[in-house]
């Protein structure tokens, strides 16, 4: 009896051993396998874009939505065993679904990517442009290159592939303006060796392909007519009118702070233009316009444009074009960089009877057929 008893003993020691064996082959085979590449061959190469401010547990779900790794709770783990959320460096990494774990976090953890997110925000002039690429670091970006390609078109290499720049020259007086406006605002993924000349071709090339998807040059030439006594310029008619929606578009930007005024305020700049014997004789009276003139004439020493004007609009920078309070219809150039919903609002404005905007204390617009309505809407807004 004793011998059976003993023989039971080992025979339920030993299945218990195969057990706890299974059990830790089992649970080894599912960690490791978690860590494994997705692909065992070659892979398939997708990149990966990490934007400034991104955590590790947002990377991770990103990666996992992108087929780059199995689990996204074993990245986490691991990147923070390995110090990855001090390490990280915005841009695109052109990962592989043949890369581990662990090959992943070393390569992030070397923070050099292939491509560097550049955010243009809408609003922005060229010389602010030119200071938010360069602050992103490309190697070989050069803020004066991009400032004489930008300020001066008629020297930019490729000025042949953007019709749109013949609208730059005033074949008049042999006025060569600059590109402003037409540098799309968008984010970026520029390579990190990336010239001035890549992100102005990419800037002018995304300006292209937004006007041809959204049809806004056959919006302009329906909606937005040359402007009376306008100045000739280097390019079609049909580009020239898409060129007046610019500028028309960048006052907008500059004026609104919500999306539903856009067109409103388009609409009211139009009327100004295109509608004859109105109180307004053609003057916009638009004081980002003169903001502009100011620090075209006087930049700015500490680079803090858009300063709200000190004195009515008429007295300062009177004898710029871009001041329209003293000169009539479009200035001569857009003044920033519009989005596309200004652009859209711009190149068909609504009909309306308006000719007077303004702006309340909570940054909604209402408007006015008169100055008679528009003096009482200053009493009613801005003076209670």
């Amino acid at each position: 009896m004793k011998r059976r008893g003993s023989r039971a003993a080992i025979i339920a020691v030993l299945l218990l051993g195969i057990l706890i064996f299974g059990v830790v082959y089992f649970a080894w085979s599912t960690v490791t396998a978690v860590f494994q590449p997705v692909d065992s061959g070659q892979g398939r190469t997708i990149p990966l874009v990490i934007q400034n401010g991104e955590s590790t547990s947002q990377i991770a779900d990103q990666l996992q939505s992108e087929g780059l790794i199995r689990n996204a709770l074993a990245f986490r783990l691991w990147s923070r065993l390995k110090g990855l959320d001090t390490h990280l460096q915005a841009g695109a990494y052109n990962l592989n679904t043949s890369m581990t774990i662990d090959a992943i976090i070393n390569l992030l953890l070397q923070a050099q990517p292939d491509e560097l997110v550049v955010p243009v925000p809408p609003g922005l002039r060229i010389e602010q442009i030119a200071q938010r690429v360069a602050a992103v670091g490309l190697t070989k970006f050069s803020t004066q290159d991009f400032l004489k390609y930008a300020e001066h078109p008629n020297q930019f290499p490729d000025k042949s592939k953007y019709p749109i720049l013949g609208c730059t020259l005033d074949t008049n007086t042999h006025t060569q303006y600059s590109m402003e406006g037409l540098l799309f605002p968008d984010t970026y993924l520029v390579p990190v060796d990336g010239t001035a000349r890549d992100v102005v071709n990419m800037m002018l090339t995304e300006f292209n392909d937004k006007v041809s998807q959204q049809h806004l040059d056959t919006f302009a030439q329906q909606h937005v007519p040359v402007a009376p006594n306008a100045p000739k310029r280097n390019c079609s008619s049909k580009e020239y009118q898409l060129y007046q929606a610019v500028i028309l578009a960048s006052l907008v930007e500059r004026e609104v702070v919500f999306d539903s005024d856009r067109a409103g305020v388009a609409s009211v700049y139009w009327n100004r233009v295109y509608i004859a014997g109105n109180q307004t004789a053609g003057f916009l009276g638009s004081d980002p316009s003169v903001e502009y003139a100011r620090d075209t004439q006087n930049p700015p020493q500490n680079s803090k444009y858009w300063v709200d004007l000190n004195d009515f609009g008429k007295n300062i920078a009177a004898d710029s074009v871009w001041n329209t309070y003293t000169h009539k219809y479009w200035p001569p150039t857009p003044i920033c960089s519009p989005q596309l919903l200004s652009l859209e609002a711009a190149a068909s404005p609504p009909r309306s009877d308006n000719f007077y905007f303004l702006g309340k204390k909570d940054g909604h617009i209402v408007y006015a057929k008169t100055y008679a309505e528009f003096q009482q809407d200053v009493q009613n807004y801005l003076k209670h």
